[in-house]
């Protein structure tokens, strides 16, 4: 979590304002879940496999949600390819494998918020 926080730091510093990014952490999906429904994000990035509520189960309901289901997901996750084919059928926009490297993580991020 501290690499995709520190990613997403990175990111706001080289937009030198022009876009504010906020990180904000939830320990399992549950809490996830909660966040979205105070404040939807922008971006949601999960790993699939997190205590209590997984993030396939989360997948599920934030696409399951018209209030949620516009924001683009990037799961990050060790699983191999059946991993990755349940990820992006249940509706991710995009799938790290780990490791992941911080310019992978960059650059995904930056697609999918629509960064120039």
């Amino acid at each position: 979590m501290e690499m995709y926080g520190y990613v997403l730091k990175k990111l706001a510093g080289e937009l030198k304002g022009r876009i504010p990014i906020d990180v904000h952490f939830a320990a399992d999906g549950h809490e996830a879940l909660a966040r979205l429904w105070q404040n939807p994000f922008d971006l949601i990035m999960l790993d699939l496999y997190m205590p209590v509520m997984d993030g396939f189960a989360l997948i599920e309901r934030i696409r399951g949600e018209d209030r949620l289901k516009h924001i683009p997901v990037l799961a990050i996750s060790a699983g191999g390819e059946d991993t990755q084919a349940r990820a992006l059928g249940l509706g991710v926009n995009s799938y790290l494998r780990k490791p992941v490297r911080f310019a992978q993580v960059m650059e995904t991020v930056k697609q999918l918020l629509e960064i120039r």
